[in-house]
């Protein structure tokens, strides 16, 4: 990844990271609407993740270093807030 696009994906995984507690906010306060909005913008986070991915692999990376340069991220980014 380019480091624009590493910004990118460190980003990405703390907003689907902001969007899980606010989808836990959401079910304390007893507002499942409210939940079920989070969860799906979660999911098109994870969408475009997993579509970044796809585009990684089609411009001729490894499916398995793109993933593990992912991955990387992700655990960088739990580690951030604690998780």
């Amino acid at each position: 990844m380019t480091p624009v696009q590493t910004k990118i994906a460190r980003r990405r995984e703390h907003q689907i990271l902001a969007e899980g507690l606010a989808i836990e906010i959401a079910m304390d306060l007893g507002c499942p609407e409210e939940a079920h909005r989070h969860r799906r913008e979660m999911e098109a986070l994870i969408a475009a993740r997993q579509a970044a991915l796809e585009q990684e692999e089609e411009q001729g990376a490894s499916y398995f270093a793109a993933a593990g340069q992912i991955a990387g991220v992700q655990a960088e980014a739990r580690r951030a807030v604690g998780g």
